[in-house]
């Protein structure tokens, strides 16, 4: 929980650059591609823990309404603890998402975010005998988040995802797992 509790603390330390940003006249996004950084908290239902993780997005503004958002991110290990079975899972994911903003002002852009995802799982399993396997899974997301405009080529974004990921039954996870769960973002765009 305290973990969680870093993504507001962030997000306070960026607000007064935001709101100056927003103050500034010139503060709205005029160019339609973008590059940054993103970190993260994502925290499974079945996880025993959260955590932070970390990888880049792009994002293409298609007018004032639409966008495209991918991204490429690391899931550092999760630990579960299932049927007497300890494992700890590792996700690296490749996801793209449709942006639908909201035209409220030209210094503050809420947006609904919809997308699907390729998950590289890795599962390192603990107990009687120690492995290492990994497969690929398909996930989707729906969440919600807002951009705030810092000048005319860069914004934060701050946003919340909902994963759905269950991994096919016929492969390498434990049965019953469940990979859902709650994904919040902080990400740096700049603008060309």
């Amino acid at each position: 929980m305290r973990k969680l509790l870093l993504l507001p603390l962030i997000a306070f330390i960026f607000a007064p650059m935001a709101v100056e940003a927003q103050t500034s006249s010139d503060a709205t996004i005029k160019n339609t591609l973008g590059i940054g950084p993103r970190l993260g908290y994502y925290k499974a239902n079945d996880a025993d823990n959260g955590n932070f993780y970390f990888g880049a997005q792009t994002r293409a503004r298609l007018g004032s309404v639409l966008g495209v958002e991918g991204s490429v991110e690391y899931y550092a290990g999760q630990e579960y603890n299932i049927g007497g079975q300890s494992f700890e899972t590792k996700f690296v994911p490749v996801t793209a998402s449709a942006l639908m903003f909201l035209p409220v002002s030209k210094n503050f852009a809420p947006y609904g975010v919809a997308g699907l995802g390729a998950y590289y799982t890795i599962y390192e399993f603990e107990g009687v005998v120690d492995d290492v396997d990994n497969e690929f899974n398909f996930g989707y997301h729906l969440g919600f988040g807002v951009e705030l405009p810092i000048n005319e080529n860069a914004a934060l974004n701050f946003d919340y995802r909902y994963l759905f990921l269950n991994p096919n039954e016929n492969e390498v996870s434990t049965d019953n797992t469940n990979y859902n769960g709650n994904v919040f973002t902080a990400g740096l765009m700049l603008y060309l």
